[in-house]
């Protein structure tokens, strides 16, 4: 026989948030097409703080991170603003319910105990790219939540670093699962590596970012050459190789690729202001969220308190301690044997009848009038795709008009 190798430990999970990105997303989801957006009764915004809420929950339920850190940009400007006056310069200006919105965010974001990371001079990307070497040296495997593409730069497989990439329509869905940008996934999609997507756009720019790249040098162009000479520095130095019109755009736009290639590389030691312990999810002050989603009428997370709270990490009130349990006389003959089989005998064997023609319906509603008593009413149910009902259609109906194992049924 062989001897078997010793398993791996699982690394803990980091999940890293582009704030800016995700609260965008969230924004065009339930905004865009909608006479205000989702708003309060009082008028106050809130397709930011819903849609952001929504997807973090189900990137929580699908991951189980260990730790969360969420990084925001500043409206100061940056070092690339510095190097250059035109950087992002074209890009629209932020909707005014956008902003109230994100401050209502940021606070709901606090409330949950979740760190906020900024920093002056540097944007959000360069806090993640820094928490991403930070996180990979201690040991931990890295998910990046954005729907921003400049982060492929940051995949790295042997690294455990990889994408959850949130596209426009994926927020607005009941199951926000995103897709896991891993390098094959990077090569599939852009035609290169993750660490040339920064000479990517050093060769053919970035419109989004007014990054110019070499003028008359595309996509198409651009992955050839990477994919023949490996990167930008390899490129000019096989330049006499290179043949006819694009030789002569590389060697005019020299300068700007070299411009282009600073203002696309991220920054690895962006000033954290925290360490990496201090994101560990560990839960919540109930008495600090509660007023807040009371304020944002987020009644279906307010319905669910005690899961959120288990969700992050934190004590909920069915938790005790060892000690606690100890000093219950009334529980300490259970062991888990007992506990199982009580559990058991506890579940009551229902026959549920499937409504699924329109006889069968016709036959529950002559059941169901007979069913008046005020006493021992007929309970309902509804199952739906969401639990936001301006966005919820409707799966099924679900009722039930007695004791016995088949007095329920599911329409």
């Amino acid at each position: 026989m062989t001897k078997s190798s010793p398993t791996q430990p699982t690394p803990p999970l980091l999940v890293l948030v582009d704030g800016h990105s995700l609260a965008f997303r969230a924004y065009y989801a339930f905004a865009k097409g909608r006479d205000g957006g989702l708003q309060t009764s009082t008028g106050i915004p809130t397709s930011v703080c819903f849609g952001f809420l929504k997807a973090l929950l189900q990137v929580i339920e699908t991951q189980q991170p260990h730790g969360i850190a969420i990084t925001f940009d500043l409206s100061l400007p940056t070092f690339r603003h510095e190097a250059d006056d035109t950087y992002k310069a074209d890009r629209a200006e932020t909707p005014e319910d956008f902003i109230g919105d994100l401050k209502n965010l940021k606070e709901l974001l606090s409330a949950l105990n979740l760190p906020i990371l900024t920093a002056p001079g540097y944007e959000a990307d360069d806090i993640l790219a820094t928490l991403t070497k930070q996180g990979v040296e201690a040991g931990y495997k890295i998910k990046i939540v954005t729907g921003d593409r400049d982060l492929f730069q940051l995949v790295d497989t042997k690294k455990n670093v990889s994408v959850l990439y949130l596209d426009r329509n994926v927020i607005k869905g009941s199951n926000i699962k995103g897709t896991e940008i891993d390098e094959e996934q990077v090569e599939k999609s852009l035609g290169i590596q993750p660490n040339q997507v920064v000479d990517y756009k050093a060769l053919c720019g970035d419109k989004s970012d007014n990054i110019p790249g070499v003028r008359g040098i595309g996509a198409k162009t651009a992955v050839k050459l990477l994919n023949e000479y490996g990167s930008l520095e390899t490129v000019y130095q096989h330049l006499d190789e290179i043949k006819g019109a694009n030789q002569r755009k590389l060697k005019d736009g020299e300068e700007a690729a070299k411009h282009s290639q600073f203002l696309a590389q991220l920054k690895f030691d962006a000033p954290v202001a925290i360490t990496l312990d201090q994101c560990h999810l560990e839960g919540f002050e109930t008495k600090i969220l509660i007023p807040l989603l009371e304020k944002l009428e987020f009644t279906s997370f307010l319905g669910k308190i005690e899961q959120l709270q288990q969700q992050f990490g934190g004590d909920t009130l069915e938790k005790t301690t060892d000690s606690e349990s100890a000093e219950d006389p009334d529980l300490w003959f259970f062991n888990a044997e007992d506990t199982a089989k009580a559990q058991q005998q506890l579940i009551p064997r229902i026959k549920p009848q499937i409504i699924d023609t329109p006889k069968k319906l016709d036959t529950l509603v002559e059941r169901l009038k007979y069913h008046t008593d005020p006493a021992s009413p007929v309970a309902w149910d509804t199952e739906t795709t969401a639990l936001e009902p301006r966005d919820a259609e409707l799966v099924g109906l679900g009722c039930c008009w007695g004791e016995n194992p088949a007095d329920v049924a599911y329409i």
